[in-house]
């Protein structure tokens, strides 16, 4: 048994090693997606999502895709990550609320960035480092959605109907959050980002919902793709478990109705658009702490 555990420990220590091999070679590249009209909350968080990723990893790359529309609303709310030497670009024309727009930039990632890349929420913030999430041969990585009716996961009752109304096999045999992906750059990964532009255009024209999700999932599955279940440290979905904390590196935080009330990024965003600096001071307390909530 110990001889097992040696070599188990000695395998991790050679894939990591492998991974940080990758990131020297070629920095770390993260991308958002932002659709924005005259409120600026998306385009705050997503500053504080990247320089967060910045503070830990000084050379990456980060990418802000958007549309049209969004481009000339943007003005001044990105200076800091232009200022930081972010690419701020726009994928195209697309009609809609804030929220359509968003996830037509988003299906519309892999096939507008080129190179291995990692997509983030808005309402994400990485903690520590993630080197173990860039260890994927597979052509994407996710971790499984989860709920606070099911934390443990399964396919959602609610986008049955949906299926049916589309004719979409169900239940797909796994369902995947979409929150954060790792995107590799191989034929599979950007034949998937195409179906799955494709499948939500369809998705939400005939039910009228912009989630992305359902059709995510859908064209995972139509494709027989395998991708590699991400540990849950890389998408912690603290407001479905406070389990969740623990270990994180990656806070997925306002997660809708599950958002994780009483955390850290309530007072770091408060501070930002009242000063335009980041409390980085909020990020280490919770570091030490082993989880995001102020009071405990």
């Amino acid at each position: 048994m110990t001889s097992l555990v040696t070599a188990l420990k000695r395998s991790g220590r050679r894939l990591m090693a492998a991974a940080r091999a990758r990131m020297a070679a070629k920095p770390l590249h993260v991308c958002y997606a932002l659709a924005m009209d005259g409120d600026p909350i998306y385009a705050d968080m997503i500053t504080i999502s990247a320089l967060c990723v910045r503070r830990i990893y000084p050379t990456a790359k980060l990418t802000i895709l958007t549309d049209d529309e969004s481009l000339q609303n943007i003005g001044r709310e990105l200076q800091h990550l232009v200022a930081a030497g972010a690419d701020v670009r726009s994928v195209g024309k697309f009609d809609g609320s804030p929220r359509r727009r968003s996830r037509f930039i988003k299906t519309r990632l892999r096939s507008s960035v080129d190179g291995d890349v990692l997509y983030l929420d808005a309402d994400t913030a990485a903690v520590r480092k993630f080197d173990g999430l860039l260890e994927c041969d597979a052509p994407l990585s996710a971790a499984i959605d989860r709920n606070r009716v099911d934390p443990r996961g399964g396919f959602p009752a609610w986008v049955v109907p949906d299926f049916e109304r589309l004719g979409w096999r169900h239940p797909t045999r796994f369902y995947l959050n979409a929150g954060v992906i790792f995107w590799r750059d191989c034929d599979e990964a950007r034949a998937l980002g195409k179906l799955w532009h494709e499948n939500w255009l369809r998705y939400t024209t005939s039910v009228d919902n912009p989630a992305d999700q359902p059709a995510f999932n859908h064209s995972i599955d139509a494709l027989g793709l395998e991708p590699k279940i991400m540990d849950d440290a890389f998408n912690a979905r603290v407001g479905v478990s406070r389990e969740f904390a623990k270990g994180a590196r990656i806070y997925h935080l306002l997660s809708g109705d599950e958002r994780a009330h009483g955390t850290f990024i309530d007072p770091l965003l408060t501070r930002y658009q009242r000063t335009g600096k980041i409390d980085f001071r909020l990020i280490d307390d919770a570091v030490d702490h082993g989880h995001p909530w102020i009071d405990g």
